[in-house]
This record gives structure tokens, C-alpha cells and sequence, in this order.
């Protein structure tokens, strides 16, 4: 019996029959191909709409052939990172035949939806948002999943693929560096959100620090909730005006160099007054002043072995009985704003 969280794919008849038409009208509206009068044609389009159909590229194609298409769900678009990912999977995808294609993940269930009619080879996820129930509902509809391990997965289950890339022990690595440069009151300064949404506390970044600093016996804080940059950076000089801040350990590079700047601009030195350090390893941490410590997140292993495991997932369907999972690590890129 289908659930709540049950995907079914929409298919021609439930549209011929939510149209009043045969499934041969619905057919020729879709591909365009033969004459249908104006008033069956609106029908049908209206039904198409309402029930969010796709056509398959399965269904187009032979039985048991591939449509040589997968996706990949990132959080932030603009982010540099999952470009060099995706950069590192597309070599092989290219040479194997396939496309990928970059989406934001959505909350409501006609992104889920969507997602399942469009009948992807697979989905690699690297979004911190996306909720458990969408990510099982995908993994029990027999979708080939890939789970970037960016907070704990733990709640689901089932057949899919999970790397880990390190960022727990990152994030405690890069702490305990600003610890050993006798900071002691260091602020965790988590992504923006335009949703103003506050920390995820599952998440392994923020969990690094937390555990972290929880080892050295040494207050936390936390600036999180912010929307844009400029309240990113009002946010923080406020909380640096009421309370004593020798360190920042970033969620990002990013979100470190909003600080960064906010701290310059108010006479603060850089690291001789206050330490900071970012996580990504990207360009802008080599060429602001000072330059940023950060953490390099082993990127072109994590394509690699997402394509990997998708091949397996989809090629050993029937011999595998539980998650395929690899732990990889991070390297500590250790510059002068410590």
C-alpha cells in the first residue's frame, strides 16, 4: 500500500484519464506529431500541468536502457566546491556517455516528484538541507543515491551510497590549530542561509568545533541565521563588541572572508588580535590579506568515487544488501591568518 512518502511515477494513462481523452491524444499532444482539435489539446495540457507529468526518457527508450543522465543536488549553486566536484565527475561521465545536471534542492514534494518522473540514472546529493524523509523516499523508490556526508545520515535506510569527506575531523583539526595559537575564545561562524535558518546541529562542521572546544573545556559561540553578507558582518561586530573573540573557525572560506574584512575595516589585526580560519581550500584563500588557513577537501577523489559507486549501485542492484560507503580525508592548509 503506497504511503505519503511513496513516489509514483505519473504516466500517459493517468493523464488521458484525468483529460477525459485516450492515452493515442495524449500521445499526440506530447510529441506534437499529429492533429488534435484545440479543446482535447488544452485538456490535455491543463492535466500535464496539474499533475506535474514528464515524459520518461525510459519509457522513450528500449527496456532496461539508460538515459545516461544523473543529478546532482547541491545546497549552494554559486559554491566553488561542488564546481569542482561535479568538474571531476564529468570527466567520467563524458567518457562513459552521460550528462549531469545541477540543481538546488526544494523542500516541497513536487521537486521530489520531478525528480523521480525525469528517471535519472542516479542522484548524488550534496546538500545539508534536504530533508531525511525526501532522500528515503528517492532510496525506496529504487533510485541510485549518492550521499555527500555533509551531516549525519544515521535515520536512513536501505541500498544507496555515502562518502564521507572528512569534515568532522577537519573541523576539529582546524580548531585545535587555533587552540595551540592559545585562542581560547573562538566564534563558529556558520553559511548563510536566505531562508535565515538557524545551524543545523547535525552538522559535522559545526559538530567538529563543538566537540572540540568541548574538549579543551572552552566556551562556544555561535553566529548563524544570517542572510547576507552585510548581516553576516553587522552580526558579528556586534557580538565582537560585547564579548572577547580571539578566533574564528568558518564553516566556509566565504563566510571567513566576510568576517575577515568586517574585522579589518574596524582596525582589528589579523592574526595578531584575532585568528581566523576557513574550510574549503578555495581561490579567494589564497589571495586575500593575510592569506586564509583553511582545510582542502580531497575533491577529485569525492567524484570518483561518487561515479564509482553509482556504477556499482546500478550494476550490482541485485547482490547488494547495504549502503556502499567510503571515508576519505581532509588536509589542513595551514597560511598566515592563524
Amino acid at each position: 500500500m503506497s504511503g505519503p512518502n511513496t513516489l509514483k511515477r505519473v504516466t500517459r494513462a493517468d493523464v488521458a484519464k484525468e483529460a477525459g481523452v485516450s492515452e493515442t491524444i495524449v500521445s499526440y499532444v506530447i510529441n506534437g506529431n499529429r492533429y488534435v482539435d484545440d479543446l482535447k489539446r488544452r485538456k490535455v495540457q491543463k492535466a500535464v500541468a496539474k499533475l506535474n507529468y514528464h515524459p520518461s526518457p525510459m519509457a522513450r527508450a528500449l527496456k532496461g536502457k539508460k538515459s545516461n543522465h544523473i543529478l546532482f543536488i547541491a545546497d549552494d549553486l554559486m559554491s566553488e566546491h561542488f564546481g569542482k566536484i561535479i568538474s571531476e565527475m564529468e570527466k567520467i561521465a563524458y567518457d562513459d556517455g552521460c550528462f549531469i545536471s545541477l540543481c538546488s534542492d526544494r523542500t516541497d514534494r513536487n521537486f521530489l516528484s520531478s525528480v523521480y518522473n525525469r528517471s535519472f540514472d542516479g542522484v548524488i546529493i550534496g546538500s545539508g538541507t534536504i530533508p531525511d524523509t525526501s532522500i528515503q523516499t528517492l532510496i525506496d523508490s529504487g533510485v541510485p543515491v549518492v550521499l555527500l556526508e555533509i551531516r549525519s545520515y544515521s535515520r536512513i535506510r536501505g541500498v544507496y551510497g555515502k562518502i564521507n569527506t572528512g569534515l568532522y575531523g577537519g573541523a576539529r583539526k582546524c580548531v585545535e590549530l587555533l587552540q595551540k595559537k592559545n585562542r581560547r575564545h573562538i566564534v563558529y561562524a556558520d553559511s548563510l542561509s536566505p531562508e535565515g535558518l538557524k545551524i543545523n546541529k547535525a552538522d559535522f562542521r559545526y559538530q567538529g568545533y563543538r566537540d572540540q572546544m568541548e574538549a579543551k573545556g572552552l566556551p562556544r559561540a555561535v553566529i548563524d541565521g544570517c542572510r547576507t553578507e552585510d548581516e553576516l558582518a553587522k552580526r558579528f561586530l556586534a557580538y565582537f563588541g560585547r564579548h572577547e573573540v580571539d578566533g574564528v573557525f568558518c564553516r566556509t572560506d566565504t563566510i571567513a572572508c566576510t568576517v575577515m574584512r568586517a574585522l579589518q575595516d574596524k582596525g582589528i589585526r589579523i592574526p595578531k588580535d584575532v585568528s581566523i580560519a576557513g574550510f574549503n581550500n578555495s581561490r579567494i584563500s589564497r589571495y586575500v590579506t593575510p592569506r586564509l588557513t583553511t582545510m582542502e577537501i580531497r575533491r577529485d577523489l569525492v567524484g570518483q568515487n561518487a561515479m564509482a559507486i553509482l556504477k556499482r549501485l546500478t550494476d550490482e542492484k541485485k547482490e547488494l544488501t547495504k549502503p556502499l560507503f567510503v571515508q576519505l580525508e581532509t588536509e589542513l592548509v595551514e597560511r598566515d591568518s592563524v
